[in-house]
């Protein structure tokens, strides 16, 4: 039997050949996946931002920009889909909890 983790070729709503269903995503889950890639973005960012605080080479600190910008404008695409589905369910709050 499938469990709903394990990546199987289930479609969105399990219409697999064995006839299972698969759970659909609610709006808490959905919350805490975004919350939980905001989190990932920010530890992305530090992570560049102290190599970007030991590299030498120009050629590698620019590399470090670059992932560091691009880390921040993921969070920012993330944050505002968090707030997004907030609003859309009607939960207090603009920003993250």
């Amino acid at each position: 039997m499938s469990d709903d983790r394990d990546g199987g070729s289930l479609g969105a709503h399990g219409d697999g050949a064995s006839g299972e269903r698969r759970d659909l995503l609610g709006d808490d889950d959905l919350l805490g996946i975004l919350e939980e890639a905001i989190a990932d973005e920010r530890v992305a960012q530090e992570k560049y931002r102290r190599g970007l605080e030991r590299c030498a080479d120009p050629e590698a600190c620019e590399v470090f920009e670059q992932l560091l910008r691009e880390e921040r404008a993921h969070e920012r695409v993330l944050e505002a889909r968090y707030i997004a589905v907030k609003k859309r369910i009607g939960l207090k709050g603009a920003g993250r909890e």
